[in-house]
């Protein structure tokens, strides 16, 4: 069921139930690096106010298949990446555009390519593209 969710800019419409049944099944993992890894183990450790950014619209957070890290910031790791949503941007929305919550930057686009999108995912599909800032919190140093 789709929901209407307005946010900055964005009049996105969304299915954060189907969302959710996509990120609960097994996807093959493109990357086993230290920084995916850490990537995955520090963002479970953000409270819960942090992630309801990616949670609202179904998405599983420590799930991130299109992710790169980008250097280091204050001693904390710069990662971005795009999180695919069953949904669709209303008419209008803005081509480029960042948003802030807390210390996430967002935005929503439309994908350019279907390589790091789950085979099955449903259509319509919307990206939730982000940049944050996160400890290293492997045991191993980071690479």
């Amino acid at each position: 069921m789709f929901t209407v969710f307005e946010i900055g800019p964005w009049v996105i419409e969304a299915d954060a139930e189907e969302t959710r049944k996509q990120y609960e099944k097994s996807w093959p993992d493109p990357c086993d690096c230290g920084s995916c890894r850490n990537f995955s183990e520090a963002v479970n450790l953000l409270p819960a106010e942090k992630t309801r950014l990616f949670t609202q619209f179904g998405i599983r957070p420590a799930v991130c298949h299109d992710l790169g890290e980008h250097g280091k910031e204050n001693g904390l790791h710069h990662y971005a990446g795009s999180y695919p949503i069953v949904g669709r941007l209303r008419e209008g929305w803005p081509n480029f555009h960042i948003e802030r919550a807390g210390d996430i930057r967002f935005s929503f686009s439309l994908p350019s390519t279907t390589f790091f999108i789950p085979k099955g995912f449903p259509d319509p599909i919307i990206h939730l593209d982000f940049s944050l800032l996160l400890p290293w919190v492997l045991e191993e140093d980071a690479d």
